[in-house]
């Protein structure tokens, strides 16, 4: 499968755009401390005003400055270490428990699974975003932002970022773990199993070397999607201004009170300018849009090309060769001593 994968070029070509963003962005904040770089008001000669900011990609390339004259390239640079990072981070998380727990329960309560599954495929049909929204709301903005007003947090920026970790976390694992249950009972339904289990095999055995072969390429392809759900829930949540983390008040060039990200992250960046998008200065929020896309587009290219490279090994194909093995001679010769040992126990008793 890596050797497929290393000789895939989309596969390839995105994964290294991927991780050159994401180490550019950590380098440059260890060398620079997140230096982001301020346009300067342009003066004729005999010092006259020509032009102040924000500044459009022409006039200040090559992406253009913000309302508050910050240079777009630097900040979504400085923020691709924190988006990136927060979206891996949350997945992992998510990936870990809900595997364990969807894998645990089927393998050895399937009959609380089969009662449960509909309640959790209900999750399916309500909006995360809304729901994230609704238990993060508090926390990160109303508490630290009242009428125009900037606030103490009831929380420290710690709390808040190990409150909104947990939400983002646990809003998904219902679903996910629904997901991961499906794909071991639809394993665990193989002719294949059913001969092992025949041959005395138990429950760890069967996970170890029958489950674990068809579930890991599966789990690799629910990894990468949930790191695109977890961009997507992200820049919902900044569009609601939402931001990781919390904000903090600051007055723009215009001197209005806005809610600022604390750490650049993309989807506060759109939350912060998206009053930009049908003015002058479209440009401010469509940056970091243009760039949460790009990244959207570019995982969604790499789980194509799993897709593709780990299409032969699905359950159902290699279930073919498993029960072509199972009933080699060889195996047949030893069930028929199996069963020849049982009727002679059963004999003697």
């Amino acid at each position: 499968m890596i050797r497929g994968l290393l000789g895939n070029k989309s596969f390839m070509f995105s994964f290294g755009v991927i991780v050159l963003l994401l180490f550019s962005s950590i380098v440059y904040s260890v060398v620079f401390e997140n230096h982001i770089p301020k346009a300067d008001l342009r003066f004729e000669e005999g010092a006259e005003l020509v032009s102040k900011p924000p500044y459009s990609p022409f006039e200040y390339p090559p992406l253009g400055t913000d309302n508050i004259s910050n240079d777009l390239f630097f900040i979504i640079l400085v923020g691709a270490k924190y988006t990136l990072g927060i979206a891996l981070a949350v997945a992992v998380f998510r990936f870990i428990i809900s595997s364990v727990l969807g894998t645990f329960l089927q393998m050895n309560f399937p009959g609380i699974v089969k009662r449960i599954q509909p309640w959790l495929e209900g999750f399916y049909y309500f909006p995360v975003s809304l729901l994230t929204f609704l238990l993060l709301e508090w926390v990160l903005k109303s508490d630290g932002y009242f009428d125009g007003i900037d606030s103490e947090f009831t929380y420290s920026l710690f709390e808040r970022v190990g409150i909104e970790f947990i939400i983002l976390i646990l809003v998904a694992v219902p679903i996910t773990s629904s997901t991961i249950a499906k794909e071991v009972k639809r394993i665990l339904e193989q002719e294949f199993i059913d001969s092992v289990k025949i041959l005395g095999g138990s429950k760890f055995h069967i996970l170890k070397t029958h489950v674990m072969p068809f579930l890991k390429p599966q789990l690799l392809l629910i990894f990468v999607r949930e790191v695109i759900q977890v961009l997507l829930l992200l820049a919902h949540l900044g569009v609601l201004k939402i931001f990781f983390g919390g904000g903090l008040v600051k007055e723009d060039m215009f001197n209005n009170s806005v809610f600022v990200s604390l750490s650049n992250e993309w989807s506060g960046l759109i939350g912060n300018n998206l009053r930009f998008l049908f003015t002058n200065y479209y440009w401010i929020p469509l940056v970091p849009i243009l760039f949460f896309t790009i990244t959207i587009v570019l995982l969604k290219i790499m789980l194509e090309a799993l897709k593709t490279e780990l299409q032969p090994s699905t359950p159902n194909k290699v279930g073919e060769k498993e029960n072509k093995l199972q009933n080699s001679p060889s195996l047949k010769a030893k069930r028929r001593m199996q069963v020849e040992v049982r009727e002679e126990m059963f004999r003697e008793l």
